[in-house]
């Protein structure tokens, strides 16, 4: 009788009892390097392959649910304590000490999501790639605020001037980045300013008449100043809030008048005035001064002289 021959099995695989073992071990390693490998690279991405840049230069990577969150990043040089307002919002800022690059993100969709910790990283890179703050933000479940605020200095010693970005991570994938810029101090774009002194302007007309810098102290006596505006499309702000601060021989201030100006009105003119009547205003050198973010911008002075 011809024996017969069991069939080969695969190259590597036996059938008797410690090659059924040696195969339930292959198995295990197989199903644990999957679950490994799904970890690291989810089969899912809850986020659109392809950003959309918005109106204000944020770039998105949308979420792929009509509800997901989503966000917008805005720059500015200050921050209020207790408002925690930004104001000076632009994406070019000055190299210089003791000033700081604030990042607000807000969230958009966060309301939906309030029953669920959520884990951001914001990550700031500089001109060379690399990453030089990363900060980690964990907001818990019931908290409901909807902006998240990040801010890192811009010392000439500490920064380099070029293009930086900042990058937004909701558990640690990325939903938001834009970019911003820091030049070195006498590079930056400045507000422009320019005082007049004036004496009246035609009602009909509208031209200043009297203009001048030296003024006679007199009854009834007003002494008028316009503040010509320019470059305000520098800041991203809906109103820019100016004052002009009036001060005396003795370098005191005795007046100030705030004004809010959009940067987007054609006319960018502040208009203030004060008495020069004998008795509120004595002989000598007096200065006007123009302060926006509470930064001096120009200032001009003026002379008094006694009535004759």
């Amino acid at each position: 009788m011809t024996d017969m021959q069991i069939p080969p099995t695969l190259k590597g695989l036996n059938m008797n009892n410690d090659g059924m073992k040696n195969t339930l071990t292959y198995t295990i390693w197989i199903l644990f390097i999957a679950i490994i490998l799904v970890m690291i690279f989810p089969s899912c991405s809850e986020r659109a392959t392809e950003p959309v840049i918005m109106p204000d230069s944020t770039i998105v990577y949308p979420s792929v649910k009509p509800d997901g969150i989503s966000a917008k990043i805005t720059y500015s040089r200050n921050l209020g304590q207790k408002s925690v307002r930004q104001s000076a919002i632009s994406t070019f800022f000055a190299l210089k000490e003791d000033d700081n690059v604030y990042a607000g993100i807000e969230l958009m969709n966060r309301l939906i999501y309030i029953g669920r910790d959520l884990m951001f990283h914001i990550d700031w890179i500089g001109p060379d790639g690399r990453s030089f703050y990363l900060k980690r933000i964990d907001l818990a479940a019931g908290d409901s605020a909807a902006t998240i605020f990040s801010s890192v200095s811009v010392a000439p010693g500490k920064r380099q001037a070029g293009e930086h970005l900042m990058r937004v991570y909701l558990f640690r994938e990325l939903i938001a980045e834009k970019r911003f810029y820091l030049l070195p101090e006498p590079e930056m774009e400045k507000v422009s300013a320019n005082i007049i002194f004036y004496k009246s302007m035609d009602k009909e007309t509208g031209e200043m008449k009297g203009i001048d810098t030296v003024f006679e102290i007199k009854k009834k006596g007003i002494l008028r100043a316009q503040v010509d505006l320019s470059r305000l499309h520098i800041y991203q702000d809906e109103e820019l809030p100016f004052r002009l601060e009036w001060y005396g021989p003795d370098g005191e201030s005795f007046y100030s008048k705030r004004s809010e100006i959009k940067p987007s009105d054609a006319l960018s003119v502040i208009n203030g005035s004060i008495s020069i009547t004998p008795d509120k205003r004595l002989p000598g050198t007096y200065f006007l001064r123009v302060f926006l973010f509470d930064d001096l911008i120009v200032e001009k002075k003026f002379v008094l002289l006694p009535a004759e």
